[in-house]
């Protein structure tokens, strides 16, 4: 019974529309903001269009008119973005495949085959940055719907002047908005070519397409003009003349980029899976969609029905040549826009962004290799496992990207709670990103809307920024910025240095209490392992700028206290050691050792811990001035058993208390016995 069932061709969107879901739709509803999402949602929400105008002026300025749109109605909720870059992905796939198939409407199952490829193309990564990249979907599905409606006036007996005029619309739209797509522009009179080779050859063909191709070549012709001599862009430039590059290192970047974007994007799907942090639940679910979309996806390849002429063998029926060109074709005219910006595609973040032009071609020639295979079971069970390897890939990117939102969460949280309030002109500084996919530029519009919610207008009140960016920070008294649609300035007096790396608790770090933390590896991957392995200690550059650190700039005691905006973090989490560390390290910043031993207390009671040793001192100091010694003394011994780097760190907290005078006489002399005990006493330079 199964043998005899067949799926029409119009099943292929649904398929698409589920492949979708399968490979982006896992963890939409468990994502925040990543990258520029944050600059495009506090733009749009504080400013509005001149904000966004100003923040595209730069580079597509006609681009904004979409942002403006989609902004205007969907607002601030991650969710909602997450749903539109959904929509938008699925669109881009149906459309890809609704041009395919009206160049090629008698092979249904290479049309799907490559529309399926292209759409789970696994060398673009950053599908969950989706406000930025839901407007490029959307931008790229508007291209297809073009070529679509260009291709099907060729054949329309009627109503074919509208579908010229609106695909010739769309096609100065994406043109002009974003020049990622120009090179597949060029595309269109090739698959003009084809379809008028339906009836017509030599020079009537030839002439046939010119004709129709007109209206879209002048737009090309429009833009080219526009984009080379009449604006420059800020960030994509485009050389003319003299080139600081010679043509033969153009054509080797360009090959570079090619076989980066072809062979070793798909080469991501044999990377190793992992299962650690996935977990037993998340990868048995893993597990159980890849082995089901191979399965799904294989069965409807295999009985996708054809409708070719039957009296022409299936192997004389198959336009090699035309699927292998127009793939050739589409690879090389991708890489047009990044070889003239002089810019080479790579697999990393964010430079795998240049991908995305690139999957129609590979798609393409996969479905092509495909369709070499002999037997038609052997070739469905093929295209199955290929696609949900690539799915796999997909979800894995997703991954990444929910548990660097959760480490986002964790920050803005417990940077909260350490710090109720910020004086303006605050500089958050940290020694380099806390997060994979978010840079100084994102972080400093989410610590606005943290810290200055009520913002109408005017400079940035505050600012966060990485020292591995902005190595001359600390060179010059101000700080000046410029974030394309305002501008921060402040000086280094204003700067509060924060250490975040989980396991470890968010740090503000302290000019005193911090000083004497051991010194991190120079070896920055040797920093990174024990870092995340609760390691306690400080790098050389926040050493450096450790001195600079002025705590005054947290306000203690404000009327209203920060918290992170409900409709982009939700709920406040469940109160565990962070949160208690944080408000007890707020406590010392303050001097208020009482408070800070009763937040101990608290802590303890509930059987909270630090994974990071260095955590315990606050208490340990807080005890030991509060007269509770005994307690004090037990608790340093075990983290100078437990980490012994610490025991400078833990000396020079005696000696502070010490030179407190608050010790009693007996205390004093359990004081001087427990400096003894650690053996690494005096450390010079303690202060009160």
């Amino acid at each position: 019974m199964l043998r005899r069932v067949t799926f029409p061709t119009w099943s292929a969107p649904l398929v698409l529309v589920g492949v979708t879901l399968a490979a982006y739709g896992w963890f939409a509803a468990g994502q925040g903001y990543a990258w520029d999402d944050w600059g495009f949602a506090w733009v749009s929400h504080y400013i509005g269009r001149a904000g966004l105008d100003a923040y595209f002026a730069v580079a597509r300025p006609f681009w904004s008119n979409l942002f403006v749109a989609t902004t205007s109605v969907i607002g601030p909720d991650p969710l909602a973005w997450q749903v539109f870059a959904l929509t938008a992905r699925a669109l881009l796939a149906v459309t890809v495949w609704w041009a395919l198939r009206l160049v090629w409407p008698r092979h249904p199952r290479f049309v799907f085959v490559a529309a399926l490829l292209a759409l789970v193309y696994p060398g673009f990564s950053q599908h969950s940055i989706a406000l930025v990249y839901g407007h490029y979907s959307l931008t790229f599905a508007l291209f297809f719907v073009s070529l679509a409606l260009s291709l099907l006036s060729m054949r329309a007996a009627r109503g074919k002047w509208w579908m010229l005029l609106v695909a010739a619309g769309l096609s100065a739209f994406h043109l002009f908005s974003v020049e990622y797509y120009f090179g597949l522009e060029l595309l269109r009179i090739v698959l003009m070519w084809i379809v008028a080779g339906e009836t017509l050859s030599g020079w009537p063909r030839i002439w046939k397409t010119l004709r129709v191709y007109l209206p879209y070549g002048a737009v090309v012709i429009l833009f080219l003009v526009w984009r080379v001599f009449l604006f420059r862009s800020a960030l994509y430039d485009v050389e003319v003349g003299a080139s600081a590059q010679t043509l033969t290192s153009i054509m080797s970047n360009a090959a570079r980029s090619i076989w980066t974007a072809t062979v070793s994007a798909w080469m991501n799907i044999f990377h190793a899976v992992p299962f650690a942090a996935m977990g037993t639940r998340l990868t048995r679910m893993y597990i159980f969609v890849l082995l089901g979309a191979l399965a799904a996806l294989a069965v409807y390849v295999a009985r996708t029905r054809q409708e070719a002429e039957p009296a022409v063998s299936e192997s004389e029926r198959r336009p090699f040549g035309e699927w292998i060109g127009v793939g050739v074709a589409a690879i090389l005219l991708a890489d047009i826009p990044f070889a003239a910006a002089g810019l080479q595609v790579k697999l990393i973040f964010p430079a795998d962004r240049f991908t995305q032009p690139f999957a129609l071609g590979i798609g393409l020639l996969l479905a092509v290799a495909l369709e070499l295979i002999p037997k038609p079971d052997w070739r469905a069970l093929a295209t199955g496992a290929l696609a949900a390897l690539a799915i796999g890939a997909q979800i894995q990117f997703a991954l990444a990207f929910r548990e660097d939102w959760r480490a986002q969460e964790n920050f803005f949280w417990q940077l909260s709670w350490r710090a109720p309030a910020l004086e303006t002109g605050t500089v958050i500084v940290t020694e380099t990103s806390p997060f994979r996919f978010t840079d100084d530029d994102a972080l400093t519009f989410a610590v606005n809307w943290l810290y200055a919610p009520e913002y109408r207008g005017g400079d940035l009140p505050y600012a966060q920024v990485f020292l591995t960016t902005r190595p001359d920070l600390l060179e010059t008294p101000t700080v000046e910025w410029h974030l394309l649609s305002t501008d921060f300035s402040s000086t280094t007096d204003a700067l509060i240095l924060v250490k975040f790396a989980p396991p470890s608790c968010l740090r503000i770090l302290h000019p005193l209490y911090d000083a004497d933390l051991p010194l991190a590896p120079h070896s920055v991957g040797a920093a990174d392992a024990l870092a995340e392995l609760g390691f306690p200690s400080l790098r050389q550059t926040e050493r450096t700028a450790l001195p600079f650190s002025n705590v005054e700039q947290v306000i203690a005691l404000p009327e209203i206290s920060a918290r992170p905006p409900k409709i982009i973090f939700e709920t406040e989490p469940a109160h565990t050691w962070c949160y208690y560390f944080e408000k007890a390290d707020l406590s010392r910043a303050l001097g208020d050792w009482a408070e800070v031993a009763r937040i101990g207390d608290d802590a303890f009671a509930a059987h909270f811990y630090p994974s990071n040793q260095s955590e315990y001192l606050p208490f340990i100091e807080a005890y030991a001035r509060v007269g509770r010694v005994k307690e004090a003394r037990k608790l340093t011994m075990e983290t100078a058993r437990q980490m012994p780097v610490l025991q400078s760190s833990l000396c020079a907290l005696w000696q502070r208390v010490s030179a407190s005078g608050t010790l009693s006489e007996s205390d004093q002399f359990l004081s001087e016995q427990i400096q003894s005990d650690l053996g690494v006493c005096p450390v010079k330079g303690v202060n009160e």
